[in-house]
């Protein structure tokens, strides 16, 4: 089996099927990875870096080069929204953020207390 490499990362599935077209179209096989949970969260793609295009390590060059013509390459860098996501992540992993979890739980289950009672008209 030949060694393959990674030649590209894209934002959405959409945008990595037309690259791999575009290559398509120049004879280089490539193949597409992504980790998004068999399809049932797209939006883990923000974390684990994106739709990978995948070529021959022999065709790495040649498909960098189809590829360097349309698309500006996408860095390992995450972007200022994927900044935010990850920020946001670390909070909640956080001790402070266990205690924000935690007054989040309490407010939930007082709220549904208080719509419990509310709709039964105080027969609780």
């Amino acid at each position: 089996m030949e060694e393959t490499t990674q030649v590209a990362a894209f934002n959405t599935r959409i945008e990595v099927d037309v690259a791999a077209a575009r290559l398509a179209d120049e004879g280089i096989q490539s193949f597409i990875t992504a980790d998004n949970l068999g399809g049932t969260f797209p939006m883990m793609q923000m974390v684990t870096g994106g739709f990978k295009l995948h070529v021959l390590a022999t065709e790495e060059e040649r498909a960098g080069e189809v590829l360097a013509e349309e698309y500006e390459p996408i860095e390992s860098r995450p972007t200022p929204e994927q900044s935010r996501l990850l920020g946001a992540a670390r909070l909640l992993i956080s001790t402070r953020g266990t205690r924000l979890r935690l007054a989040l739980f309490v407010l939930t289950i007082v709220a549904v207390i208080v719509i419990a009672w509310s709709t039964t008209q105080g027969t609780l």
